[in-house]
């Protein structure tokens, strides 16, 4: 049976890679190019890595809602912004408590997820009207975006670090608070059909590369490969729990399902 590729599977498909922690996969890409002969630093693959992402939900909601597609290309401005200002490679509690100018780039991340996260509602509305706990889930998706050492939530465990917090708290555990808001907010949006996507997305993306290592270390020079399929791991979490999304959007009609296929002007 083929495989159609819709505007939204294309969308939900770059939205996996943009979830996905790549700062790993970055930096090792980086080691590898750089032993075949090809000058690279993780500050170019990893934002490569993302773009690929970013093409991809911005050609799906082009073609869904144009207006959506905008504010989605304004958020992957601030996100460019906001990994200028404060990369990955300080996102680690080493270099925590941070100072203002990284204290800046990471509310630029909470802004990007913001602007985000508002392009999805109106290019995905719900069956049913109940925006409280659409948010909720909308919020709790987008905490559990990256890992600790990078995007959302590495952000929002600096921010927590820097005002005081445990780093063993923030660091350890902010992916799983998004996860436990996102369940309750798709819990109360369509019941408990999506919970165990979104359990196995959590699960997956945050133990799956851990548990390659049972494998031991495929070293090729200084690289590890094992972060390429540690990689995929992050992908098939990411890809779990935006199932979670799609199990929970099933009750759309077909009328619906056809209005959002449609483009519509710019603005």
């Amino acid at each position: 049976m083929r495989v159609q590729f819709t505007p939204a599977r294309t969308t939900l498909i770059g939205t996996a890679i943009l979830m996905a922690c790549a700062c790993g996969t970055g930096a090792d890409s980086a080691k590898l190019l750089n032993m075949c002969g090809i000058a690279a630093t993780p500050k170019l693959t990893h934002p490569l890595i993302l773009s690929v992402g970013a093409v991809l939900i911005l050609r799906g909601l082009w073609q869904i809602r144009r207006r959506a597609a905008w504010l989605a290309a304004i958020s992957f401005v601030a996100l460019a912004a906001a990994a200028a200002i404060t990369p990955p490679s300080i996102m680690s509690a080493a270099y925590q408590p941070w100072h203002e100018p990284y204290i800046g780039g990471a509310i630029l991340y909470l802004i990007f997820a913001a602007i985000l996260g508002y392009a999805f509602w109106i290019a995905f509305p719900t069956p049913s009207q109940r925006p409280f706990a659409k948010a909720l889930a909308f919020a709790g998706t987008a905490l559990a975006t990256g890992c600790s050492c990078c995007m959302v939530t590495g952000a929002i465990a600096g921010l927590g670090v820097t005002a005081g917090g445990s780093p063993a708290l923030f660091h350890g555990f902010s992916y799983f608070a998004g996860i436990a808001v996102a369940a309750i907010g798709l819990l109360m949006l369509r019941g408990f059909r999506p919970i165990p996507w979104l359990v196995a997305g959590g699960l997956v993306s945050h133990y799956g590369s851990s548990v390659l290592s049972i494998f031991g270390n495929w070293m090729v020079g200084d690289v590890n490969l094992r972060f390429i399929p540690g990689y995929f791991m992050y992908l098939i979490g990411a890809a779990l729990i935006l199932k979670a999304w799609a199990v929970a959007y099933e009750p759309i009609t077909q009328k619906t399902d056809v209005a959002l296929s449609a483009p519509e002007p710019a603005f």
